[in-house]
């Protein structure tokens, strides 16, 4: 009898917290944000633009909820390393990535990877997308793309293009783009945006494949000239350079794009007011600024609608890649 009735005091004394928490409107799960660092994990080197993106948003977001958000890069294995952190870390609200249409092809490219971007990652927000740009160094004689497809027809295998590295999104469009045009190239993968494009100015490569971001500035300077982009539209920063729909290749209307994503089963008032305050954040006059001067156009996409998104993304890219001529060496 008496455990009976210590039994009903316990439970009595649980039930009068439930309601006061209920009443108070706090989670069940402890209150969040606490005194734990928020890791933002881009899964590339620093410098390039999700990294520039990433850190844009973790200042931003360390103002919002008055708790320290880092940034940690963990490049490798075409952003396999930093995206499996993400996706086996606990979903507390303290460790998120900053995806990108590359990571969204890693189940396709990767097959044989413990985790799945389609499973184990969660859309939080897209922060803004850009096209990718086919560029050539600013004294090649290719003033248009269908020059540059006359000589590669003409050199069959001798003519290479650069990207960011094996497996990006640049990698997929180039080849992609190859076999539309019956063209052969040689595929040179840099560690990085910035090699490639510093390789692309020095003439040391032929063509680049990259997002418009890092070509816009060289663009600019006189030192690239971009020859086609693959956004649906032309970009405001070139109204000059047409599509590569336009050029005959419509089935090439895609963007880099990159946003926060963070394990599955993150508890819904935590994806809500981060989901929330990233949009704020990629709404600001000054953060919108930043992206659009470096040809990146802010995005409104978020939560749920953000999440279809993903997931149509990674079956995209499980149907396309297949048929195209892409072998992994890392």
């Amino acid at each position: 009898m008496w455990w009976s009735r210590g039994k009903s005091a316990l439970s009595l004394r649980r039930t009068t917290m439930v309601a006061l928490f209920g009443w108070l409107g706090m989670p069940a799960h402890a209150a969040w944000p606490d005194e734990q660092v928020i890791r933002i994990i881009v899964p590339q080197a620093a410098g390039g633009t999700n990294d520039t993106v990433a850190r844009l948003i973790s200042n931003e977001l360390s103002r919002a909820l008055k708790q320290t958000v880092i940034v940690e890069n963990r490049p490798g294995a075409s952003g396999a390393i930093g995206m499996q952190q993400v996706a086996q870390a606990k979903p507390d609200g303290y460790t998120m990535g900053l995806a990108s249409d590359s990571t969204a092809m890693l189940d396709a490219l990767r097959p044989t990877l413990r985790w799945k971007f389609q499973r184990d990652l969660s859309g939080i927000a897209m922060v803004g997308d850009q096209p990718i740009s086919l560029a050539v160094p600013s004294g090649s004689p290719y003033k248009t793309l269908a020059d540059l497809v006359r000589d590669a027809r003409a050199q069959s295998g001798k003519l290479s293009y650069g990207t960011s590295g094996i497996g990006t999104s640049q990698h997929v469009v180039g080849e992609w783009w190859s076999k539309l045009a019956d063209v052969q190239m040689v595929h040179v993968p840099y560690k990085g945006g910035g090699q490639a494009s510093a390789d692309l100015v020095a003439n040391q490569v032929p063509m680049a494949v990259l997002g418009l971001a890092p070509m816009l500035v060289q663009h600019r300077a006189g030192k690239v000239r971009i020859l086609a982009v693959t956004s649906q539209q032309r970009n405001p920063n070139l109204p000059d350079v047409p599509t590569l729909a336009e050029l005959g290749y419509f089935q090439i209307t895609i963007t880099q794009w990159a946003g926060v994503v963070a394990p599955t089963g993150l508890p819904e008032p935590v994806a809500r007011r981060l989901s929330d305050e990233i949009g704020r954040i990629v709404q600001m006059p000054e953060i919108q600024k930043k992206l659009l001067e470096g040809g990146i156009t802010p995005s409104t996409l978020r939560g749920a609608a953000f999440d279809k998104f993903l997931k149509d993304s990674v079956s995209n890219w499980e149907r396309l890649i297949p048929t195209l001529n892409i072998t992994l060496v890392n």
